[in-house]
């Protein structure tokens, strides 16, 4: 007699290529948001993908539960999920990938090639010289300054080294090890706002780190530097930022989170063109997906059968 497939509910968005792998191998329903219906479905539920786990009541009432896929879980889950035997799957990609992201974001800035690529597209290189409007600078040879040393700076700091930019980096704690695999040299905010060409921003958002960088931060920056974050849009002041990219103080900014999102369509960041913006999906690729995907299926198979 064949095993009944275990159900798996979906709290975040998947990959097309994740999402057929998690389908092979499971029942998928996507995780009602509130009301007696998501109570429910936790209710009946074999496991869970989500970027982070419902609270310990929430899970408390999830009986059928076996494991869970999450970006990151908080100690209270994992104790919970020990205690019931649970397994928690975590992902180990996701941190380089937002670095990779982040480093994207960076060129994509300093080279102007999303403006250059609508210029393109736009018929204009026929009739003008685009080679002026559009040239960039150099990731090599420039100072990149990244607040935040954590899970996604520390792989940046490594990947900036690889292609010979100077790096700096800021954090609240001692962090030798850092500098000693990165070959970064770690500053005070000051030094890091002064000497910075680019400044990176990936400080978690909490009540010590919303609007950390305020105007008074930006006008202490280099004239023409440029700030990318990847990391929560409250940890600058975005008002402050839109004032510095309209004077020229910021040459331009490379944002895939944001004060609001998702972004209106008449937000003032997207009429300026030396902004590079994206939504929010600095972890979302099919490598990332897949190793959740993967770690939840076989979380499922290595524990008991799927209760009727």
């Amino acid at each position: 007699m064949t095993a009944p497939r275990p159900v798996v509910l979906v709290d975040m968005s998947l990959h097309p290529g994740a999402l057929k792998a998690l389908k092979a191998g499971a029942d998928v329903a996507p995780l009602p948001r509130t009301g007696p219906a998501r109570a429910e479905a936790l209710a009946a539920a074999d496991g869970l993908l989500a970027y982070g786990p419902p609270g310990v009541d929430e899970l408390a009432s999830a009986p059928r539960l076996r494991a869970v896929a999450v970006h990151l879980a908080p100690p209270g889950a994992h104790a919970h999920a020990r205690d019931r035997g649970i397994a928690v799957i975590e992902s180990s990609r996701l941190w380089r990938t937002v670095a990779e992201h982040t480093l994207a974001l960076m060129l994509a800035t300093m080279r102007r090639v999303p403006a250059a690529d609508a210029a393109v597209r736009a018929g204009r290189w026929p009739h003008e010289d685009l080679k002026v409007p559009y040239s960039g600078r150099d990731l090599a040879g420039s100072t990149v300054g990244v607040l935040g040393a954590g899970r996604i700076g520390a792989p940046l700091l490594r990947m900036l080294g690889a292609l010979e930019a100077r790096t700096l980096f800021t954090d609240a704690r001692e962090l030798p090890e850092v500098e000693e695999r990165a070959g970064a040299r770690q500053v005070d905010l000051d030094t890091l706002l002064a000497e910075s060409d680019v400044l990176v921003v990936l400080l978690p958002l909490d009540e010590t780190t919303r609007g950390t960088l305020g105007a008074a931060e930006l006008a202490r920056m280099r004239p023409g530097a440029v700030l990318v974050n990847t990391a929560r849009g409250p940890v600058v002041d975005e008002a402050a930022m839109l004032d510095a990219l309209r004077s020229g103080r910021l040459a331009g900014a490379g944002l895939d989170v944001h004060g609001d999102e998702p972004l209106a369509a008449d937000h003032p960041l997207l009429a300026l063109e030396q902004v590079v913006i994206t939504p929010h999906l600095g972890g979302s690729t099919l490598e990332c997906d897949l190793e959740l995907v993967d770690g939840l299926l076989a979380g499922l198979l290595e524990g008991a059968s799927p209760r009727s």
